[in-house]
């Protein structure tokens, strides 16, 4: 009895050190925080090569005399090299008792060392062509998640995990600055590509704004992003004595898939199309 007490010890304590050391080769228990989640997608976001994210954005503006209702939905796609974008969708407005709905369609790919936009509204096309490479109407400043991470005390990672996709996800939530989200998803989406004037677009920087991100628990990869911008909005208005209340004003990114968009070339019609309609920014 005493000889088979010692042979199930043995295998226990061979069976706990085992354990221990998968435990330990799999980090078993490091505490995920958001300052490591923050460095570990923008380290697998600089690897990517491709990702394409579906964009749906709700604003409701309501003034005195009127509301104005402005939802989108487009589809986007971007490659890091060559770095190029693309994105179609369609608006729709809603003000003054009219109702309006667009085709929107940009590429936006390097022309000489320059970045060149093409973008259309119900197949009318323009073209602006700028030295600033920085802060794309399409595609994702991934640096700045961490430069973020600097500010990890200001995100909380939810208790258990959120499913998007299919997939099993953490959840952060916090803060950021209008600075960083406009460099994190490009100045124009912010102002719904034009279709929203706001009081001060400058402005905008100085906001502080709620963010959610929902990460693939296995990529480490952003798999949605959920602004949600109505309060600061609001303070922005109240800010230069406007009448406008901001009911709403919501953005949410879903990234659908990584590594597989194909090449992005602006097609030859389009080029055709633009002629005489050529803008130079800075």
């Amino acid at each position: 009895m005493v000889r088979n007490w010692k042979t199930v010890w043995k295998r226990i304590r061979c069976l706990g050190l085992m354990l221990l050391s998968i435990c330990m080769l799999t980090a078993c228990g490091e505490k995920v925080t958001p300052q490591k989640l923050m460095e570990s997608m923008s380290k697998n976001m600089s690897e990517i090569t491709s990702f394409a994210n579906k964009v749906k954005l709700d604003i409701e503006l309501e003034d005195v005399l009127y509301t104005t209702a402005v939802s989108m939905d487009i589809s986007l796609e971007s490659t890091s090299d060559p770095k190029a974008g693309h994105a179609l969708g369609k608006a729709h407005v809603k003000m003054r008792g009219t109702e309006l709905e667009s085709v929107l369609e940009v590429y936006q790919v390097m022309e000489g060392g320059r970045r060149a936009t093409y973008s259309s509204l119900d197949g009318v096309w323009t073209k602006e062509v700028s030295e600033y490479t920085k802060g794309s109407v399409i595609t994702i400043d991934n640096s700045l998640f961490s430069k973020m991470s600097d500010s990890g005390d200001d995100f909380h990672i939810a208790e258990g995990t959120v499913d998007v996709n299919g997939q099993e996800c953490y959840q952060m939530y916090g803060e950021v600055t209008g600075e960083n989200l406009k460099g994190l998803l490009g100045g124009q989406m912010l102002n719904a590509y034009g279709l929203v004037k706001l009081p001060d677009e400058d402005a905008v920087s100085e906001l502080v704004i709620p963010i959610t991100f929902n990460i693939y628990k296995e990529k480490l990869l952003p798999a949605r992003i959920v602004v949600d911008m109505s309060e600061a909005m609001n303070g922005l208005y109240d800010k230069f004595d406007k009448s406008t209340n901001v009911n709403s004003y919501n953005i949410k990114l879903d990234f659908d898939h990584y590594g597989a968009v194909e090449e992005i070339k602006v097609p030859e019609e389009v080029k055709t199309l633009v002629t005489g309609n050529t803008n130079q920014g800075q």
